[in-house]
């Protein structure tokens, strides 16, 4: 290896002799510098220089410079005859300040080498991925930051930017040293070589034929190829991974592992998605059709209708400015005239050639994020047009005009949109609640357009995000994570200064958070729940006839239903709903995590680990029924179900790996379970006089699960 290391560092060397004259051979003589210094290892440290950069000059300059600094002790006083260790500490005062030269001349050229290799490997994985750039009217963001350094530091620092990157030096958080990970039968092993990353896996091309052709068979055996990773997407909470393909050019096959950042483990992909233990389909993709659409900027899957080929193009990777203000390069060629700068700065008209979103009225600027975040699918007039000719969206445009949009149907909606739901019950299943709820994360939009904020108020998603004004993690302005993003617009004392009036809890609790009341934690994405962007006060309905989690129970987690319906009737006058026996008797987050389907389970589950939750409802009780979700057949389930359970345990928890096998899980589960905890008696919660939970019931419950396949599509 050392070996391999010199050569390498040598070839980098000859490459840059041009920056540097060789000086004249006799100025290189091995026998003049011990002459000079008296040290018997200056003939090794000059060779050591001159066997590893091979450059005469530079190693003059270094001996030289050595030189210099003993020449400068001996013009000092004469040692004494009692001073003999005087030479031996100007010995070693040399040989530090040559090693110290050495040391720095060799990180340089290292930094150098390291630097050859980078761009190296950034033009072999430009040849292998769709082609970049030069698409439209596109630019790039770099051309907007010399005159934008600000919001081009901002924007840097977000996640959207970093959503689809090349694999090299600091984009990779995956661990690429040699792990071998097993999906459902079918090993992958990930490797590193030097800067670029690999992946020994099942023919991803042979792999597509079968389950997206239809081909079928056994998958073990389908030979094992190894494959360069070329992209990379996803930098926050996991990251996943795109292998090209030698026989399609530009086609971009799924490595189909997720790396969990926060774990640091890899998983199958399969794993990191809510889908149904059934659904045995394996997660198979190109990236060209798919998350090209919204993780990169100025797409265009270019379907070549003579070969039935994608010649994919892509102005940027990532979400980048263009995304949000459309293409640049009549803005930038605008602008180059600085007559039109100062015109635009000093004047008073607004700037045509380019979009500012916050400048947009509130549905056309919602528009913009809404181009990702909502369920739609392109209407028929563009539909082909997308395919041949890329994104027919730009910002500004209205967003209807190119995308039909998805909504669950309502009363007083036409009788198409109740046809749709006839029709196609999966579809909406996996992105809705069934009383109507968004329960699929990623469509925040068409939650929030469907909320009166937006219908009849100026909401937009700039009332609270900024991409310039936020931290990067949920990219919410100051104050938005408070009443603040409320209040704004609903001035009203009773929303102010008597908020404890309207909330019926003390003004500085979580209860009287408008956001936990009125936008609560029932979207599941990303391995847990997040903040429903559809605004509305909370509903029961849904909850006694679907058992969709409420913003009242999903707090008050020891409360049954009917407890919540009692305080909503005196409080707010909410009308009176028809409950069953287990709906008055035991705790409504009980029934959904031990009783509900798989989505029921994974909210209340993520609830149990909330800090506010936890605050108003207590801990105790909670172990022996996140115990259970240990079992659950769904990973996603077993995740959440783990991680709340560390924050409500008592003590070390016993080792519990969420992807292991059942037997090694049932073991786990049976060390968990026979604890012998005891509890405060509360019929809610099944505990009886002895403290203990009751069995029966339990058992019971678990029986009665609601087992349909549920799937979600964030």
């Amino acid at each position: 290896m050392g070996s391999i290391l010199i050569e390498s560092w040598c070839h980098t060397a000859r490459r840059q002799q041009s920056a540097f004259q060789d000086a004249p051979a006799s100025s290189l003589s091995h026998t003049a510098a011990p002459k000079a210094c008296g040290l018997s290892v200056a003939p090794d440290l000059l060779q050591i220089f001159s066997i590893l950069f091979e450059n005469r000059h530079l190693t003059l300059v270094i001996w030289n410079v050595c030189l210099s600094n003993f020449r400068s002790h001996t013009h000092m006083t004469a040692p004494k005859p009692n001073q003999p260790g005087r030479s031996f500490i100007l010995a070693i005062f040399f040989a530090l300040g040559a090693l110290i030269s050495m040391l720095m001349v060799f990180g340089m050229m290292s930094a150098r080498h390291q630097s050859t290799i980078k761009i190296r490997s950034e033009k072999i994985l430009a040849d292998q991925l769709p082609e970049l750039g030069g698409f439209g009217n596109y630019s790039s963001s770099d051309t907007c930051k010399t005159c934008h350094p600000d919001e081009h530091a901002s924007w840097m620092r977000t996640f959207h930017r970093s959503m689809t990157m090349l694999p090299v030096e600091g984009n990779v958080l995956g661990d690429f040293r040699g792990q071998t990970i097993s999906s459902e039968g079918l090993d992958y092993t990930v490797t590193q070589t030097n800067q670029t990353y690999w992946a020994n896996m099942p023919d991803p091309d042979l792999l597509m034929q079968a389950v997206q052709g239809g081909k079928g068979g056994d998958l073990t055996r389908i030979p094992h190829v190894n494959r360069q990773v070329v992209l990379t997407t996803g930098s926050h909470h996991y990251q996943t991974y795109w292998v090209e393909s030698p026989r399609m050019d530009n086609i971009l096959q799924t490595l189909p592992l997720v790396y969990l950042i926060k774990d640091q483990r890899w998983i199958p992909r399969e794993a990191a998605f809510m889908r149904g233990p059934d659904d045995q389909e394996r997660m198979v993709t190109q990236w060209n059709h798919h998350c090209i659409r919204c993780h990169s900027t100025g797409w265009n899957p270019g379907l070549n209708d003579k070969t039935g080929m994608l010649e994919t193009k892509v102005a940027e990777l990532g979400i980048s400015c263009e995304a949000c203000h459309g293409p640049g390069k009549e803005h930038i060629a605008f602008h180059q005239n600085p007559i039109h700068r100062y015109q635009t700065h000093l004047g008073s008209k607004d700037d045509t050639t380019i979009v500012n979103p916050a400048k947009l009225n509130h549905e056309r600027s919602s528009h913009v994020c809404g181009q990702c975040h909502g369920v739609f699918i392109p209407n028929n007039r563009v539909g082909m047009k997308i395919a041949h000719e890329g994104v027919q969206f730009k910002p500004g445009d209205n967003l209807f005009d190119t995308r039909y949009y998805i909504h669950y149907p309502k009363e007083g909606d036409p009788p198409e949109r109740w046809d749709e739901l006839k029709k196609n019950p999966q579809f909406f299943q996996e992105r809705w609640w069934e009383d109507g709820t968004i329960l699929a994360g990623g469509r925040e939009f068409t939650a929030m357009s469907s909320s009166e904020c937006y219908l009849s108020g100026k909401m937009s998603c700039l009332s609270c995000h900024s991409m310039h004004q936020s931290p990067p993690e949920d990219q919410l302005k100051s104050g938005m994570e408070s009443n603040q993003a409320c209040v704004q617009c609903h001035q009203e004392a009773k929303y102010n200064d008597r908020v404890s009036e309207h909330t019926f809890h003390a003004a500085d609790s979580s209860g009287s958070d408008c956001l936990n009341c009125h936008m609560p934690h029932t979207t599941y994405a990303l391995f847990g729940a997040i903040r429903s962007h559809e605004m509305k006060s909370p509903k029961l309905q849904g909850s006694a006839e679907h058992g969709v989690p409420n913003a009242c129970n999903l707090c008050h987690l020891d409360k049954t239903l009917e407890w919540t319906q009692t305080h909503m009737a005196d409080r707010y006058n909410y009308p009176s709903l028809s409950m069953t026996e287990e709906q008055k008797t035991v705790s409504a987050a009980v029934l959904w995590m031990i009783k509900g389907h798989a989505a029921q389970r994974a909210i209340v589950a993520w609830h149990m680990g909330w800090k506010p939750a936890q605050e108003a409802s207590g801990v105790q009780w909670m172990p022996p029924f996140l115990s259970q979700l240990l079992m659950d057949p769904y990973p996603v389930v077993r995740y959440i179900g783990r991680k709340s359970l560390e924050s409500a345990w008592p003590t070390e928890l016993p080792p519990f790996d969420f992807m292991d096998e059942y037997p090694v899980r049932l073991e786990s589960y049976r060390k968990s379970e026979n604890q012998n905890l005891t509890f405060t008696t509360n019929p809610a919660l099944l505990v009886d006089d002895s403290g203990k939970v009751r069995q029966e019931p339990l058992r019971r419950l678990l029986q009665q699960r609601d087992n349909r396949s549920v799937s979600i599509k964030e």
